[in-house]
């Protein structure tokens, strides 16, 4: 229960910077390896996402805590950690779509079989990318906040 001014961005970087790691390295293995077609041959790959998220935004719960952050401010970090990982994994996956268009080349494929013209699908393909930067980094700073909210206070009870 600190009762200091307002962090600087330096301090909360010191809380977040793992966690954006995480998040931010996995999106890049996932561009460069497309290892979600791997692990789905084992088990869903939403589920390692998932698993990925929720630990990557805990530990933000997990180091606030120890530093006797209160709870409110932990979901701030994890919001933080969300926006800028959301940012970078939208980022990533505009760059997937002009570097690496066949990854996109099946999507368009089965479009075209239901009926859809090609040139249209590709269109809003990348309607849908450039909505994500906006998208993304709030859906990922919502769940960022309520994952480091709930861990700091799971950890603040132990």
């Amino acid at each position: 229960m600190k009762k200091e001014g307002k962090k600087t961005f330096s301090e909360i970087w010191d809380i977040i910077d793992v966690s954006v790691f995480i998040l931010v390295i996995y999106s890049l293995l996932e561009l460069i390896f497309s290892i979600s077609s791997y692990i789905n041959n084992l088990f869903p790959s939403w589920i390692l996402s998932y698993a990925i998220a929720i630990f990557a935004f805990g530990l933000i719960g997990y180091k606030a805590v120890k530093q006797k952050d209160e709870p409110k401010e932990i979901a701030k970090y994890g919001a933080y950690a969300g926006l800028i990982a959301g940012l970078a994994g939208a980022i990533i996956a505009i760059i997937t779509f002009y570097v690496f268009p066949e990854r996109f080349v099946e999507t368009i494929q089965a479009a075209v079989q239901a009926g859809a013209d090609a040139a249209t699908v590709q269109t809003f393909i990348k309607i849908g990318l450039y909505a994500s930067l906006i998208i993304s980094p709030a859906i990922n700073a919502a769940i960022g906040a309520l994952i480091a909210w709930i861990s700091g206070l799971i950890f603040k009870k132990k």
